[in-house]
């Protein structure tokens, strides 16, 4: 590899329905690769008018051709020395099917790291600056992603515990607490999960690993991906603190789960165990919370036919490893 597809960077933003939220990511994005290198994005199917918007304001070229999947349609721009490929797909199969198909799109071109963004995290400037500092420290550099307010929980795990089969919560995020500012982190802290807002990845990991599973929809692609590649390597993920992204939509303080979204949380997080449960006893943990489940609901009064259908097929897809579509948002 020549040392400037060494240095080249493409960058991979699935949206659906949040043009507002996505000018001010592509904003950002072509400010931190200073306008070049290649930029991906993936439409699942956006119904907001996020594809005539970004026509008008010059990002995609109004002049598509069908994607050769029959999945959707794509077309390419270039702006100023930005690379500008837009796939909008024929329907919504979820971030994960998004980041699958921006990772197939992407390993056609030429580029040494693979940034993958969300639609509403926007880096802060420097922030891809900051994690190429550690180009040569490790091969999946993480940045800080923040929320308003900060809750630590988000952050990327220091460990991700598939052995103990009695902890509620197996990310361990614990760390963080015993510092009061995110400035006063270490600089680099080395995680063992990310999310899709902002890691960077050198082109050697994505080509072993192909792209992430397209069929978990939603919650747990970049978990799984992250895991995938920790088992692989058995070498951890570097977080860059002083690289930043922000989340920029609206903080929700509570929210009632629809039982769509019910499904792939419940589903994807029985699949994880199942998958990376590092002995029996988290394997089969997943059957003692389906059953928990069944039995709260139904002493609250709260198991409705169809929320009971819902936490049965979650249960069953994931012992199954089956990862159907089976709910739309």
């Amino acid at each position: 590899m020549n040392i400037l597809m060494t240095n080249k960077i493409a960058t991979i933003i699935v949206t659906f329905n949040r043009i507002n939220l996505l000018l001010k990511v592509l904003e950002a994005v072509e400010r931190e690769v200073e306008s070049k290198g290649i930029l991906i994005i993936v439409d699942n199917n956006s119904s907001d008018g996020t594809e005539e918007e970004l026509v008008r304001v010059g990002y995609v070229f109004d002049e598509f051709s069908p994607y050769e999947e029959d999945t959707g349609k794509i077309s390419i721009n270039i702006k100023e020395n930005l690379k500008i490929i837009y796939l909008k797909l024929d329907k919504n199969i979820g971030g994960s099917g998004g980041f699958y198909y921006g990772v197939k799109l992407a390993l056609k071109e030429e580029w040494g790291w693979l940034w993958f963004l969300d639609d509403d995290a926007k880096p802060q400037p420097g922030c891809l600056k900051e994690l190429l500092k550690y180009a040569k420290k490790s091969d999946v550099l993480v940045p800080l992603r923040i929320s308003n307010p900060i809750d630590v929980r988000e952050f990327p795990a220091i460990r991700f515990n598939m052995r103990n089969p009695f902890l509620k919560e197996v990310r361990d995020v614990g760390f963080y607490k015993n510092y009061e500012k995110i400035e006063d982190l270490p600089e680099t802290i080395e995680v063992e999960d990310f999310s899709f807002e902002g890691p960077l990845i050198k082109r050697r990991v994505i080509e072993e690993m192909g792209p992430p599973k397209k069929d978990i929809f939603i919650s747990g692609d970049d978990t799984d991906y992250a895991l995938r590649i920790l088992r692989k390597y058995g070498k951890k993920h570097l977080l860059i603190t002083r690289a930043i992204i922000e989340r920029i939509s609206p903080s929700k303080k509570s929210e009632i789960i629809p039982l769509w979204k019910e499904y792939y949380l419940k589903r994807n997080y029985y699949y994880t165990h199942y998958t990376y449960g590092e002995n029996v006893f988290v394997k089969i943990k997943p059957f003692f919370l389906f059953l928990f489940s069944i039995i709260k609901n139904t002493l609250k009064m709260r198991m409705s036919v169809e929320k009971f259908k819902v936490n049965l097929y979650a249960f069953w897809d994931s012992i199954k490893k089956k990862m159907p579509i089976r709910y739309k948002p």
